[in-house]
């Protein structure tokens, strides 16, 4: 990842990524987003959010997240250094600072560095600025990274040179002027901006012109808008040092232009305090003092800053060439005390000479005299050519207004002439220095009240000679600036297609964020969609969701029926209202709807004065924008769904899109909520025919059960009839002894207590079995005994238990009533018992199962079923309540027993089941049921 890319590379990632959202993308994003810092920042923060979602959603190794955090660490760090959150800005960089020590990762390191370099240049901290550019270079060199040192180097070398003539200016512009062969646009952007600064301290201003223009180009291409604001106004500055006051005008708008645009405090003050000097170079005071004040109230969050102090320079000359005296000496001495310009000695320089000017004018001479003295001594102890002379020129102006300060003994034999002299000769030894013609004339003038006319006469000529050149050096800039004019032209509509591009980039960037968006919302909207399995609702939530994303007069959807030759309209709204159904032959050759399926094809029609009004529904209104989309799932269409607005031209791309994809998930969900309904009238079919089953079997039992009372009545009173026929015969053949009627009478009392007794306990059983029949089959909630209801249960299947060599114990106390519903609660224990039977004895006798309950609290019983059959299998345990589970299928096992009785007890009894079990010992099944419980919803 470099430090800045150009717009090329930029919009390359933009394609590469698209709307890609996986785990490999999530490197392409950070880098995208690091490039955009400036570009973009709201965008580049945006897309640090998702990234920090990607990260938690897709396992990194730990190396890679800490790189990934650190740089986004770095473009929130940015973020807020351009909006002058230093603060902020300083705890983001040690953060990275630290993640990236971790890794070693040394163009992390040199990067977190040039941003710490950055935002402590805006905050006023030179000299950190200074140490973390170097330390900058130190982790670009151990990186191998050229790029990255020359850029951390050009910046140390444009900071040098602006603090007056460097001992390694010819060594630098020497070397920088050689790296620009390279054709990497962010180291083009410093090589050329300190060309350009280092010809502009020399008054060179065509050179600074041209390397300013060429900067700037490459700042805008290479994303660094905060260099292409501050180059910007620097031409500004440098065209009107060539009295080429249309192209600086031109050249500040531009940046302002830039800045105002972004509205960050420190890139909006540069420019404001630079076109500013620009209008006063041109005379433009007023505009220029407007422009400054402007400049300090953007500022006036930063004031520690750099960029502050250079506004309040600026303005104190102002003041002083407006002959504000009083406003400028309290400018001049804000400017002597600032934090910023306590450590810089040029501005200390400036401080005292402008004091030195404005306490003349005040006449406090005393306070001027030294405040000029001590401005000339400190640019002495710097070497600082022109402050040296604008500090030998305040103390002329000084002696000059008061000669009797020359009678002091301190001052004895000084004059005004010595100082002005001794400016000159500083000027001298400057190479390609020039030197004012004003400065010319005024020795001359003094040399003429002095009446020494001969060297007032040479340097009257040397005025004038000076002053030919700077009118030939006027004409030179001026044609100079003809040529600029052109470049200029061409540098600012680069800057315009650079921002066009980055216009473009931002509205793509914006509709494939709209796009993902979009894409979120649909994803959310079709898991809502695709969960629901009732018909109905899926029709209201489509409903909704297609009115709330779109422009929708009239939405219906039309299902095929089973042979797939007629449409049914299930589902119609227009309007607010309902449309009644509606059937059609998919051949008709008059409806969208019959073409849309036959042509398997989405159909958009845009306006429907060319459509045959009978195409529309009967009764519905007329549309001008219909959309029809067949609805396809696993290349099968089930039916279409239709979109209508009374708007022409209602569904353009985007709206196409977003009814497909509606359509997609219809189309899902509706052949989900057949599927479903499909299984469950099967399993409804199953849940019956196993009721059946166990209502016959119940059936059966008790038919058996009734044999033998029955059976013996039958015969006991078939023994009575016959006896009845033979006492008959005696009787009438006068043959009946007393001892055989006696016989006959005690046989008839004994046959008869056998049938009473036969006949009551079928009638018992008779009455257990419609007790339970009627609750198995009615499900109605009524007060009835525990016991008493197990042992109606028990006994219509006891006959089975006996037959099977099994035996069941009921353990239940008589005192517990229940209002439930005894029914389904005997489905459950009978199923159970099934189970046992089926599974617990297989291929064995002498089972034993117990039936018991206890009170559980005060409004709970616990209802156990235990056997001691064969035990389940860890492996079986967790499947057993799953419908269609069963380890005996095709031996009497449908796999729904256990699955029925658990949603009775959970759903009808609004109790809990468990159950524990060991292989070859036996299981329980323990339920806790409520004593009362809720009543069933329809």
């Amino acid at each position: 990842m470099e430090l800045f890319a150009s717009n090329e590379t930029v919009s390359t990632l933009e394609q590469a990524l698209s709307d890609r959202t996986d785990v490999a993308s999530i490197a392409m994003q950070l880098e995208l987003a690091w490039y955009l810092r400036q570009r973009d920042g709201q965008r580049a923060l945006r897309m640090c959010e998702v990234i920090e979602q990607l990260l938690a959603t897709y396992q990194l190794n730990a190396g890679e997240q800490k790189k990934i955090q650190a740089r986004l660490q770095l473009i929130r760090a940015e973020n807020d250094w351009l909006t002058t959150n230093f603060d902020n800005a300083r705890q983001q960089i040690d953060i990275a600072l630290q993640l990236f020590s971790d890794i070693a990762d040394h163009p992390g390191l040199a990067d977190t560095h040039w941003l710490a370099a950055q935002i402590e240049a805006d905050a006023g901290e030179i000299q950190l600025q200074q140490q973390e550019l170097a330390l900058c270079m130190v982790q670009a060199e151990l990186a191998q990274d050229k790029i990255r040192y020359e850029i951390a180097n050009a910046c140390i070398a444009r900071q040098n040179v602006l603090r007056m003539h460097h001992p390694d200016e010819e060594q630098w512009v020497r070397h920088f002027e050689s790296l620009t062969i390279y054709q990497n646009q962010g180291l083009l952007t410093w090589v050329f901006d300190f060309l350009g600064v280092q010809a502009g301290q020399y008054s060179d201003f065509a050179t600074a012109t041209t390397q300013l223009i060429r900067a700037t180009e490459a700042a805008a291409n290479s994303g660094q808008i905060t260099r292409a604001i501050v180059i910007s106004a620097n031409i500004c500055y440098s065209l009107a040092g060539l009295r080429d006051t249309e192209g600086s005008l031109k050249w500040g708008q531009h940046a302002l232009k830039l800045a105002r645009q972004k509205d960050w405090p420190i890139s909006l003050g540069i420019s404001l305090t630079q076109t500013a000097d620009a209008f006063r170079k041109i005379d433009q005071l007023d505009s220029a003092k407007e422009l400054l004040n402007e400049a300090l109230q953007t500022l006036h969050n930063v004031t520690e800053s750099r960029s502050y102090v250079i506004a309040l320079r600026s303005l104190s000359d102002i003041a002083l060439a407006q002959l504000e005296f009083h406003n400028a000496y309290n400018y001049f001495k804000r400017l002597e005390s600032h934090p910023v310009a306590r450590l810089q000695q040029d501005f200390q320089c400036i401080a005292l000479r402008g004091q030195a000017q404005a306490l003349l004018h005040l006449n406090q001479i005393d306070a001027a005299l030294e405040a000029a003295q001590t401005a000339l001594t400190i640019a002495n102890a710097n070497n600082y050519p022109d402050y040296q002379i604008a500090s030998l020129w305040a103390l002329a102006d000084i002696f000059s207004a008061h000669p009797e300060l020359r009678s002091t003994k301190l001052n004895q034999g000084v004059s005004s002439l010595q100082f002005l002299l001794q400016a000159v000769e500083i000027g001298e030894k400057i190479q390609d220095y020039a030197i004012s013609d004003k400065l010319y004339a005024r020795i001359a003038a003094e040399y003429a009240t002095l009446a020494d006319f001969s060297n007032a006469y040479a340097y009257s000529l040397l005025a004038f000679s000076s002053r030919e050149k700077s009118l030939n050096i006027d004409v030179k800039n001026s044609a100079i600036a003809l040529q600029l004019r052109l470049q200029t032209e061409k540098a600012i509509s680069e800057s315009e297609h650079h921002k066009a591009i980055v216009e473009e980039q931002q509205r793509r960037a914006t509709i494939l964020e709209q796009a993902n968006e979009t894409l979120c919302v649909l994803g959310t909207i079709g898991q809502e969609i695709t969960t629901q399995l009732q018909i109905d609702n899926i029709y209201q939530v489509i409903s909704h969701h297609v009115n709330a994303l779109l422009d929708v007069t009239h939405f219906s959807i039309f299902l095929l029926d089973s042979t797939g030759s007629t449409l049914t309209l299930t589902y119609g709204m227009e309007a607010g209202k309902r449309l009644p159904q509606h059937q059609f032959s998919v051949d008709d050759q008059i409806y969208y709807s019959s073409r849309c399926i036959r042509e398997r094809r989405e159909i958009l029609v845009d306006n429907f004065e060319t459509i045959n009004a009978a195409a529309q529904l009967p009764d519905t209104l007329k549309m001008e924008s219909l959309l029809f989309s067949p609805l396809i799932v696993a290349n099968r269409i089930i039916g279409v769904m239709t979109m209508q607005s009374r708007r022409k031209r209602a569904y353009g791309e985007r709206e196409q899109l977003i009814f497909r994809t509606l359509c997609s998930y219809s189309a899902i969900a509706l052949d989900n909520a057949h599927a479903y309904s499909q299984l469950m009238d099967a399993r409804n079919q199953l849940v019956d025919q196993e009721k059946m089953a166990a209502l016959g079997s119940l059936v059966a039992g008790v038919a058996h059960e009734m044999n033998t009372p029955i059976g013996n009545s039958l015969l006991i009173a078939s023994t009575i009839s016959e006896r009845t026929k033979t006492l008959s015969s005696l009787i009438e053949n006068q043959n009946l002894k007393r001892t055989e009627l006696l016989d006959y009478l005690d046989n008839v009392k004994e046959g008869s207590k056998l049938i009473l007794n036969g006949l009551t306990t079928a009638a018992t059983m008779l009455s257990s079995f419609k007790q339970v029949a009627v609750d198995r089959n009615t499900e109605h909630k009524r007060q009835f005994n525990l016991r008493t209801t197990c042992q109606d249960i028990a006994a219509s299947i006891r006959n089975r238990i006996t037959n099977s060599g099994h035996e069941l114990q009921l353990l239940i106390p008589d005192d517990i009533e229940m209002k439930s519903y005894p029914g389904p609660l005997g489905q459950v224990v009978t199923n159970m018992i099934e189970n046992a039977l089926l599974h617990a004895f297989a291929d064995r006798s002498h089972g034993h199962m117990i039936i018991a309950a206890e009170r559980y609290g005060t409004d709970q019983i616990r209802l156990q079923f235990s056997d001691d059959g064969n035990g389940i299998s860890e492996k079986n345990i967790g499947h057993i309540f799953e419908p269609f589970f069963s380890t005996r299928f095709g031996q009497g096992g449908s796999g729904l027993g256990l699955s029925i009785s658990y949603n009775i007890i959970t759903s009808i009894l609004h109790g809990q089941l468990n159950v524990k079990s060991k292989v070859g010992e036996g299981t329980c099944f323990t339920m806790l049921l409520p004593i009362e419980a809720p009543d069933m919803k329809d």
